[in-house]
């Protein structure tokens, strides 16, 4: 089997032009859209259109909407976002509910079909367990195909988009086909949840050739990068800084605080202005969707598990109307601050409390641990500061952990700041708690930064050439067999073809962890196939498959070494006309991995056409 290095191409290629690029910032929590013209962009890159989202029942208008999908009781859709929410609670007062399904936060569901396992040096990775025919639970538990809530999301999102552009007249001069759609993705996300994500949006009405994935992180850079100074909350302090931080030739973190995950991407600007990644990305299930978690078991402990379930099963309005609260409280508390945390919690969560036990909620404060930090006053639960902001410790103290680990990393030195965006980065406390964590580190952050990842997506969609290469998170590489070496290779590896002694399950290696990539940089790999030796005559029409495992170790020896996985395989299908492979033949398969996506394509010595996919699934 050999291999070899092509070099890289230059400039990239769309099959459609791109009159408007739309980007979808599927979030964890909340998500929107962004667009902008071509025209635009190339006179005034940052006139990027979004959409401003509402709720009739809190009043409030926020740039994202919650990422909650309701489907009537046939399965079918209904609503998304702020609509979803009001009318499931609307269902609930009026116990009309039961048949009905709400999903929200589903996309973290992603990250719980993944196996986090850390290597030798204690960083995090992530191999999928993901299959395409997966089911999610409800809120009541109700079962439905897990991609096809993710393409109801991304769909009510592409209409949704096309409508606005319908009402502005705009649509009939562009066409549907003239629009080049981009999605969000977490940097941290696995090929398989990538291709998971890119099949649903098939299934949303989204053609492959009218589709790419981005990365969060990298987004908000290219987005930060073009900001005028005013535009960062931390301008006036750092004027200078932040103006040389996007200099070319300079380096600088970013970190996505979304409210499942936290990305991190290490960026440097080029001497010709476009960026490269100089450190594998990484991140994990931090974000503020954590602090929710921590406030939820505090309610337990205080009342009961049995009490809170009720409530949430029983009061589903009233259970909606609390998370809501709190996603406001937490912009509100601060590094500092002694000022008392007022949080109103329904009275139905008490009437169910009092039902269990009998006691009133002042009575079982003054029997809990919590007596002297929360008192009740109304309809509301006074948190002391400190009680509050512990919600916060574990999300905080795994960010800034992780931070540590890669500035202690050698090419991650002087970086001359940290760029921080995300919804999550809207809360106070946050954000002090990483200035007070690296005092010599500027942090900055972007005004609106909750649009940071959509706005930027737009621009990649424009120019995705922009990001020039990336670090290999994994080891990539096949399965061979080579010939046996009894010093070297151990007997339970042994097999015999054709009477020759072979060593199998050997890890040949394509790209190495760590290794910088280019785009376009291909690697490929051939082999030799011959149905009459092998046995496989009665396989010839079948397509070929070849497995690709990955490892996060750097110089993997075999495919069942700890910390190797099989990441999926190429499929490889013959388009002849009979349907079926020649007898012998040599398959020479081609791979890029610089991308967002792994691209793959097959070349057959014999001339036979063939293409090649890969199936993550």
């Amino acid at each position: 089997m050999a291999q070899e290095k092509t070099n890289p191409k230059k400039g990239g290629e769309q099959k459609r032009e791109k009159i408007v690029v739309a980007a979808i910032d599927f979030g964890s929590t909340y998500s929107g859209y962004a667009f902008s013209f071509r025209d635009d962009f190339q006179t005034n890159p940052l006139k990027i259109h979004t959409n401003h989202w509402s709720s009739v029942q809190s009043g409030g208008i926020s740039y994202k909407a919650p990422t909650t999908v309701l489907l009537k009781p046939d399965q079918t859709f209904h609503s998304f976002g702020y609509d979803a929410e009001d009318k499931y609670a609307e269902l609930s007062e009026a116990e009309e509910h039961q048949e009905w399904y709400y999903f929200s936060r589903f996309k973290m569901k992603l990250m719980n079909a993944l196996d986090i396992t850390k290597d030798q040096t204690g960083s995090d990775h992530l191999f999928s367990k993901l299959e395409r025919d997966m089911e999610i639970d409800d809120i009541d538990g109700k079962k439905m195909p897990f991609m096809t809530i993710i393409a109801h999301a991304i769909r009510y999102l592409k209409e949704h988009l096309l409508r606005q552009l319908n009402d502005k007249n705009i649509l009939e001069a562009v066409t549907a086909d003239g629009i080049f759609w981009v999605l969000t993705v977490p940097a941290i996300w696995t090929d398989s949840a990538k291709q998971f994500t890119r099949e649903a949006a098939r299934e949303a009405g989204i053609h492959d050739d009218q589709l790419m994935l981005a990365y969060e992180p990298e987004a908000a850079a290219l987005y930060c990068r073009l900001l005028p100074i005013d535009r960062f909350e931390s301008g006036g302090e750092h004027q200078e800084l932040v103006l040389k931080t996007f200099e070319r030739g300079k380096k600088f973190m970013v970190i996505d605080l979304g409210g499942g995950t936290v990305d991190f991407s290490v960026q440097e600007t080029t001497r010709t202005g476009k960026m490269k990644s100089i450190y594998e990305v990484c991140g994990g299930p931090w974000g503020g969707a954590r602090v929710d978690q921590e406030f939820i078991q505090f309610l337990i402990k205080l009342v009961g598990a049995d009490v809170f379930t009720e409530f949430k099963d029983a009061s589903r309005s009233e259970y909606l109307e609390l998370m809501r609260i709190l996603e406001i409280k937490k912009k509100q508390i601060d590094f500092n601050s002694q000022n008392k945390i007022p949080v109103r919690i329904p009275n139905a969560l008490f009437e169910i409390l009092d039902e269990h036990t009998g006691c009133s909620i002042s009575e079982i404060i003054s029997k809990s641990p919590y007596a002297s930090s929360i008192e009740y006053l109304r309809d509301k639960i006074i948190f002391d500061a400190s009680l509050f902001r512990s919600f916060f410790r574990s999300s905080l103290q795994d960010i800034i952990s992780h931070i540590r680990n890669i500035l202690e990393n050698p090419v991650c030195q002087n970086l001359l700041g940290i760029v921080v965006v995300g919804g999550y980065a809207d809360s106070h406390l946050v954000i002090e708690s990483l200035k007070d964590a690296f005092p010599t580190t500027r942090i900055i952050v972007p005004m609106e930064s909750i649009l940071a990842v959509a706005k930027g997506a737009v621009l990649f969609g424009h120019d995705p050439d922009v990001i020039c290469s990336r670090v290999c998170r994994y080891t990539y590489g096949d399965d061979v067999c080579l010939p046996f070496n009894k010093d070297e290779h151990p007997y339970s590896n042994m097999t015999l073809i054709n009477n020759v002694r072979y060593c199998k399950n050997i890890f040949q290696k394509f790209f190495e962890r760590g290794e910088k990539v280019f785009l376009g940089e291909k690697r490929s790999f051939s082999s030799d196939y011959d149905f009459r030796d092998r046995g496989r005559a009665d396989q010839r029409e079948q397509p070929l498959t070849i497995k690709v495992y990955i490892s996060n170790r750097k110089n993997p020896v075999f495919i069942y070494e700890e910390g190797c996985r099989k990441l999926g395989e190429i499929i490889v299908v013959c388009e002849h006309q009979s349907k079926f492979w020649p007898e012998t033949f040599s398959c020479k398969i081609e791979m890029e991995i610089a991308g967002t996506e792994i691209q793959v394509t097959a070349i057959i010595s014999t001339g036979e056409k063939a293409k090649a996919m890969f199936n993550f699934l």
